[in-house]
């Protein structure tokens, strides 16, 4: 075999468009592992994963949950970390409602209290609708999308219909 052959053969197995989707996808997973095992290091506050390995007493955290039980300047916010469900009490005299999505900024003190300097409310009607409509957003987009292309299995690519 040449070189000729051999250098012929290497730029057709780099334009094959299978190669390119594999070599790519490869990638998207690697960097999407990375992400996933190394974000939390770079967290500007820390979150209920590392509340729950390092509790850190007196530092600023950001929790979000749902809103489970509602006191006088105070509720209980639900959350879930890998099964493990946390439990935290947040001192507000913010007006939340049972299962609101609320997200909290604030001061962790002892027994998962969370004195709140910032929070985001998202009502349980608006979250709900917010799922509702993305879904009917992309059902919408994909019927339209393969109306007018067709997916050519062979060559792995997108093809416009005529």
């Amino acid at each position: 075999m040449s070189p000729e052959d051999v250098g012929s053969r290497m730029g057709k197995l780099v334009k094959d468009r299978r190669v390119i989707f594999f070599c790519l996808l490869i990638v998207l997973i690697v960097l999407s592992l990375y992400f996933a095992s190394n974000y939390q290091k770079h967290l500007e506050n820390p979150n209920t994963s590392i509340i729950i390995n390092n509790y850190p007493l007196g530092e600023s955290v950001a929790v979000s949950g749902v809103v489970a039980d509602i006191h006088d300047g105070s509720f209980n916010l639900q959350d879930t970390y890998h099964g493990i469900n946390v439990n935290y009490t947040i001192i507000s005299g913010e007006h939340v409602s049972k299962g609101d999505q609320v997200e909290v900024l604030g001061i962790l003190q002892p027994s998962y209290q969370v004195n709140a300097t910032k929070i985001l409310i998202i009502s349980s009607f608006d979250y709900s609708f917010m799922l509702f409509r993305s879904a009917l957003v992309a059902l919408i987009f994909i019927f339209f999308f393969f109306h007018y292309w067709e997916f050519d299995l062979k060559k792995l690519e997108f093809r416009r219909r005529r």
